[in-house]
């Protein structure tokens, strides 16, 4: 019975041992037109993984309004509009994704402004906006935007750990 204890201790503390926690990665930039899709690779290296992405884009309700798209191998896997659940630095505006269990392999993450959501469950379907005349967006005010002023700021920042176990 000992052995048996023995054994499976040192089986879960294996596990344990195999999880890797990687350091939160960044990328930022700014937008420059209204239709504007952002796309961020991500890679999952070595067993299965848990990601989790957001976005500190808005500044408090003064900023960019982003909406985040999570992708393999051309498929949606997850999108968000509002979720600021995963960071002190969220605003109510701000975007996050929270997945287990994805394979090893390439991700991408798109960032586009609201409401410029993707077409369908194809990267290649494309977003909202695409078929329009880019709008800078220093002019551009988005739908259902608060007050006679629209606060658009072009400045985005996306985040991600990943957790390999």
């Amino acid at each position: 019975m000992k052995t048996v204890l023995f054994l499976f201790a040192w089986q879960l503390l294996q596990g344990a041992a195999t999880a890797q926690a990687l350091h939160e990665q960044s990328h930022s930039g700014h937008m420059v037109w209204h239709n504007q899709v952002e796309y961020h690779t991500i890679q999952i290296y070595r067993g299965y993984g848990h990601l989790r992405i957001w976005t500190d884009s808005n500044s408090g309700g003064a900023g960019f309004d982003p909406v985040l798209t999570l992708w393999r191998n051309g498929v949606k896997l997850a999108m968000n509009d509002d979720s600021p659940t995963f960071n002190f630095y969220q605003s109510q505006l701000d975007a996050g994704i929270e997945l287990f269990g994805l394979a090893d392999g390439t991700y991408v993450a798109t960032i586009t402004a609201f409401p410029n959501f993707p077409l369908g469950n194809n990267i290649g379907a494309g977003f909202t906006y695409d078929l329009q005349a880019p709008v800078p967006m220093a002019t551009w005010c988005p739908p259902l935007s608060p007050g006679p002023v629209c606060r658009q700021d072009r400045h985005f920042s996306l985040h991600w750990t990943a957790q390999v176990e």
